[in-house]
């Protein structure tokens, strides 16, 4: 049996409740998970409380196209008012390039108003831009160089702030689209936030031993 690993993510409770009660019906199994607020190590801002669903890795092609036959279906009840048939082309194809940023009836809609504007929309196309996505989403973030170097420093001081920057850079990941998961910073980043863990944790114990000692020397 696969892990179950996150399919989307809700910060509505509302829209989370309505898609576990979608999998339900689809007989598809699933585990929920309520990700509170915290502080991101690396970026230093507040998190958003997320509602997860999850569902096995081999199970996502199979909800993904669930969720595009619903899609498909309602199309044809759209409303002609709906907001991307003021779209131009090319934000169009913007949308085809870049599914995981837009709901499955957004992805079926943009590629019937291109294709009804005389563009051919064929499936291998469409499965070439979710390679180059799932490529594109996985390379590494930018250096964190300043953020390094300050790791660094408060490793040196011995305090676990440093060990904690040390370990966002090292341990920080991301899942992409597919449930692949991949490291969020290049290895080149990762080796200086192992080293930072290491040197933090190394500064943290001598100063422990330093004050131990000290207080015997009283």
């Amino acid at each position: 049996m696969d892990e179950f690993v996150t399919f989307k993510e809700f910060s509505d409770e509302e829209h989370f409740i309505e898609f576990t009660q979608f999998l339900e019906q689809n007989n598809v199994e699933f585990q929920t998970e309520i990700s509170n607020g915290a502080i991101d190590p690396v970026s230093m801002r507040a998190v958003q409380k997320l509602f997860l669903v999850k569902i096995e890795k081999e199970n996502f092609p199979v909800v993904q196209k669930l969720l595009e036959n619903i899609a498909q279906e309602s199309i044809e009840d759209i409303d002609p008012d709906h907001y991307l048939f003021q779209f131009s082309d090319e934000e169009l194809f913007e949308i085809l390039s870049k599914p995981d940023e837009w709901s499955e009836l957004d992805y079926k809609l943009a590629q019937k108003i291109l294709q009804d504007r005389g563009h051919v929309v064929g499936a291998e196309y469409l499965k070439y831009l979710r390679k180059e996505r799932l490529e594109m989403l996985a390379k590494p973030e930018p250096s964190q160089a300043k953020f390094i170097w300050a790791g660094y420093t408060f490793a040196i001081l011995g305090g676990l702030l440093g060990v904690a920057m040390g370990w966002g850079i090292y341990f920080s990941q991301k899942r992409l689209p597919n449930g692949s998961v991949v490291y969020s910073y290049s290895e080149e980043d990762r080796k200086h936030g192992k080293r930072i863990i290491t040197i933090g944790f190394t500064m943290m114990f001598l100063l422990i031993v330093l004050k131990v000692l000290s207080h015997y020397g009283e």
